[in-house]
């Protein structure tokens, strides 16, 4: 059985103050349980120091905290995929898409560079409210998968609060931001085996 968790950093607005670049990241795993007893055991090392929220998130962890949890995915067997959008490339999608589909359209790329080969559940930071927009989602991402052995997915949209691996995929996608958007490379350097795609850039 193979896990993946998928977040994102940044935003996809238009307004002044926005992020110049729309980050998604996934971590994929064959033993969840692995990585859930890792990041429980660096985060109790951590309780005195009066963190300010039970969730991992990248931007409001302590700095030491944030590089002993990278450091420790050495540890485990894990594949991260990442896309980054420059979003001053959106004309080449098309500006008739609202951000919600947008979001569909670079999970899909996201999707595009993971390969499928066994039974595999997908857990995505639960941004979507309506069962209609979660079809939607589900079926293009599902379609944009490498699955040509056609192996079960089940998708969910859960919130972080419930799973480690989606706070790890937060975590993630916050070091790759910092490295696009603010060109501090600290975090995303302690990453290995990752795949990093720019979209949309030609």
């Amino acid at each position: 059985m193979s896990y993946i968790y998928i977040d994102e950093s940044g935003d996809l607005g238009t307004k002044q103050g926005s992020s110049k670049y729309f980050i998604m990241a996934a971590i994929k795993v064959e033993d969840s349980k692995k990585l859930d007893k890792s990041i429980k055991k660096i985060r109790r090392s951590f309780k005195k120091k009066m963190l300010s929220s039970a969730e991992i998130k990248g931007g409001n962890l302590p700095y030491e905290l944030k590089i002993k949890i990278l450091k420790k995915l050495k540890n485990i067997d894990y594949e991260i995929f990442i896309i980054v959008f420059d979003k001053s490339n959106r004309y080449k999608i098309g500006y008739e898409y609202d951000n919600k589909e947008l979001y569909d359209i670079l999970a899909s790329k996201l999707a595009e560079l993971i390969n499928i080969d066994k039974p595999t559940f997908i857990f995505i930071d639960k941004s979507k409210n309506k069962q209609k927009e979660i079809d939607n989602f589900n079926e293009l991402f599902l379609n944009s998968l490498n699955n040509i052995q056609k192996q079960p997915i089940v998708i969910e949209h859960a919130d972080s609060m419930h799973y480690k691996g989606l706070q790890m995929a937060d975590l993630i996608s916050w070091s790759a931001f910092q490295n696009f958007e603010n060109e501090n490379h600290g975090f995303i350097d302690l990453i290995k085996n990752k795949v990093i795609k720019f979209v949309y850039e030609n």
